[in-house]
């Protein structure tokens, strides 16, 4: 491991515990201008976030993508179904 990798870790598990706030860009919680400069100046450069932020986008894709494809019924019947597991425990 190289020296700057290691200077870096502390960087990455910033970006890492904000990456889904910055992905979902969710109203209730949103990022200040500093954090979102922060955030994008680190993926710029760090492969190894920049390849973890890009899979999460393509995880939401994907599942945005199912959810338009699943219908109701299914997802009631899934529903009650976890609830009989859980009941049961």
């Amino acid at each position: 491991m190289k020296i700057s990798e290691v200077m870096s870790m502390p960087e990455c598990h910033w970006v890492k515990s904000h990456l889904t706030q910055y992905l979902d860009r969710d109203p209730s919680a949103p990022m200040s201008e500093a954090e979102l400069i922060r955030l994008e100046a680190h993926i710029a450069i760090c492969e190894r976030c920049a390849a973890v932020s890009e899979n999460y986008r393509e995880t939401s894709k994907a599942l945005s993508q199912l959810r338009t494809h699943v219908d109701q019924e299914s997802i009631d019947r899934l529903s009650n179904s976890l609830k009989r597991l859980i009941s049961e425990e």
